[in-house]
């Protein structure tokens, strides 16, 4: 019976892997279908930000306010149906992946050859990750809806009062009006980043070589710094892995601007025969990663969170630094 058990498993895997394939392409479908209702949300967000602008530009009474309110009603309501729908589909594909994660998880296990693998550890590793993206995306809602808009209301009646007051010859309120403007498109700048920074990029869309080469142009133009991406042809990984090293990437861009501001970065990602590399080097001032390590609070937490991020999905990561030889971060992923 025992000389029979392999056969009977491998069989059973391929069973499994069948199904396995209707499924991921049922995930396919709902994720372009998903992809598309981003577009259409993201499209009527600006137009409905357009319309308030021009509605709170207008005068008020006249008809051509009356016709801009109207029109943003409308807006509103169908941009609150497509975030709806945005959300029942993002929750069954979510469902699905989920699904499609523990059924390969489970299925490895029966041609393993010690059946050493915990399926259901792997399984609660994705659901970590993938809920502390939910609530990123959560707080991005949130910082978009409450802060981002008042800063903006604020910029417009700015602007308003800047304009009049040049109407009036009143040049000291002028400047004083003038250097608020420029504090608030500042400060609109900010949590815009901060905004984008939360969101996952294109992971979903286009996969992690794309996501990452996406981040770091904006994060050049953003800091006006000097940073480059080299990559090997990467195939799509699992989506907790994907994000966990887009993650890891962002993190050492922003460790590097803050600690080596006008460094030159490379970020690499390399696919070995057993493990997938991700390198991310800058010739900056560099450090002694062990003395970051002893301090206690938000000093070490740049590196803290990296290493936990590349441990969920059973990387390994190391920092090698040294004060005036810059700074490298390492991340090995086995590929099995």
């Amino acid at each position: 019976m025992s000389a029979e058990l392999p056969m009977v498993l491998h069989a059973a895997h391929k069973i499994v892997s069948d199904q396995l394939e209707r499924l991921r392409a049922l995930a396919e479908e709902t994720r372009q279908a998903g992809i598309a209702l981003s577009g259409e949300l993201r499209q009527g967000e600006r137009q409905l930000d357009e319309l308030a602008l021009q509605r709170r530009l207008s005068v008020s009474g006249s008809a051509a306010a009356e016709n801009l309110a109207k029109r943003e009603v409308a807006l509103r309501t169908r941009c609150e149906k497509l975030a709806q729908d945005l959300r029942t589909n993002q929750h069954a594909l979510k469902q699905l992946e989920q699904l499609i994660s523990q059924i390969e998880m489970s299925s490895s296990t029966l041609i393993s050859a010690d059946g050493s693998a915990d399926p259901w550890a792997l399984a609660l590793r994705a659901q970590v990750i993938h809920g502390r993206e939910e609530e990123r995306v959560r707080l991005a809602r949130e910082v978009h809806d409450g802060p981002a808009q008042v800063l903006a209301n604020s910029l417009m009646i700015l602007e308003t009062c800047y304009s009049q007051a040049q109407q009036i010859g009143a040049e000291k309120l002028v400047t004083m009006l003038d250097r608020m403007r420029s504090a608030t498109r500042d400060g609109m700048r900010d949590v815009r980043r901060f905004i984008a920074d939360l969101r996952p990029g294109l992971i979903e869309e286009q996969g992690l070589v794309a996501a990452i080469n996406d981040y770091i142009r904006g994060y050049v133009n953003a800091y006006n710094a000097h940073a480059t991406f080299e990559a090997d042809p990467i195939p799509r990984l699992a989506s907790e892995i994907e994000i966990v090293l887009y993650r890891i990437v962002q993190e050492a861009l922003q460790n590097a601007y803050k600690y080596a501001r006008g460094a030159h970065v490379v970020v690499r990602l390399s696919q070995q025969p057993s493990a997938l590399h991700l390198t991310i080097r800058d010739n900056g001032p560099g450090f002694d990663p062990h003395e970051v390590l002893r301090r206690a609070g938000h000093s070490s937490w740049g590196l803290t969170s990296m290493r936990e991020r590349a441990e969920l999905v059973g990387a390994r990561f190391t920092v090698a630094s040294r004060p005036g030889h810059g700074t490298e971060v390492t991340v090995v992923l086995p590929m099995t």
